[in-house]
Order: C-alpha cells, then sequence, then structure tokens
C-alpha cells in the first residue's frame, strides 16, 4: 500500500465455513486497538468467543484515528469498542457487558437502531 497506509476496515471474525448461509445480523462493532496492546487482545477474543464480526480500527501511527476515537468515547485508551451507535468502553466494560447478561440486549437493541425510526 501507498505510504504505509493501512486499510481502515478489517473486517474480523468473518464465518469461512458459513458461506453458504447468511452469518446472523448483528449491529456494526467496532474496535479502535493497538497492536501491542494486550487488553486490545482480549478484547478480540472475547468478541469472536461470542462469534461477532467486528471492524477493528488500529490508531497505531494514526493521529486521524486516535483523534477520531477519542472525540467519540471521551476516552485516550484503548481499546474503544462500539456496538451501533453505543459506545461500550474497554475490555473492562465489554467483559463485564458479558458477565451481566446484557450483550444479547444489547445487539439486538442497537440492530434495531438502524436510524429509519
Amino acid at each position: 500500500m501507498e505510504g504505509g497506509e493501512l486499510p481502515r476496515d478489517k473486517k474480523v471474525n468473518e464465518p469461512a465455513a458459513m458461506s453458504a448461509s447468511p452469518a446472523p445480523s448483528q449491529p456494526p462493532i467496532e474496535l479502535f486497538g493497538s497492536t501491542l496492546c494486550p487488553y486490545c487482545h482480549m478484547a478480540k477474543r472475547l468478541l469472536t468467543k461470542h462469534g461477532l464480526e467486528f471492524t477493528e480500527v488500529s490508531v497505531d501511527f494514526h493521529r486521524a484515528r486516535r483523534e477520531e476515537m477519542e472525540a467519540r468515547s471521551g476516552r485516550d485508551t484503548v481499546p474503544q469498542i462500539f456496538i451501533g451507535a453505543t459506545h461500550v468502553g474497554g475490555f473492562d466494560d465489554l467483559s463485564a457487558l458479558v458477565a451481566r447478561g446484557e450483550l444479547p440486549a444489547l445487539l439486538a437493541r442497537e440492530l434495531g437502531n438502524d436510524g429509519s425510526h
């Protein structure tokens, strides 16, 4: 790629074995992270464990992406996770959401939050 630019949208956990049938619908999930961040890797594993696809947005060496993350989340640490329009927070926040059993409700709510209301 020109200038060492990484692609912004890197889809992760796309089900390869299910090519004959579409993946279950889910809201868009974005994970702003950094290559060397252990909490980013743990967040990716947790999302993958739950069968969720997500877009990984690397903030490594990308000031504009980091500024976007900070503006949207109000935080300057990684990872920052968004499910649909909802800012979940970091790995600890995502993990707590899962532990409370609230992830399915958030996914359903955000799936219906397509702006057509």
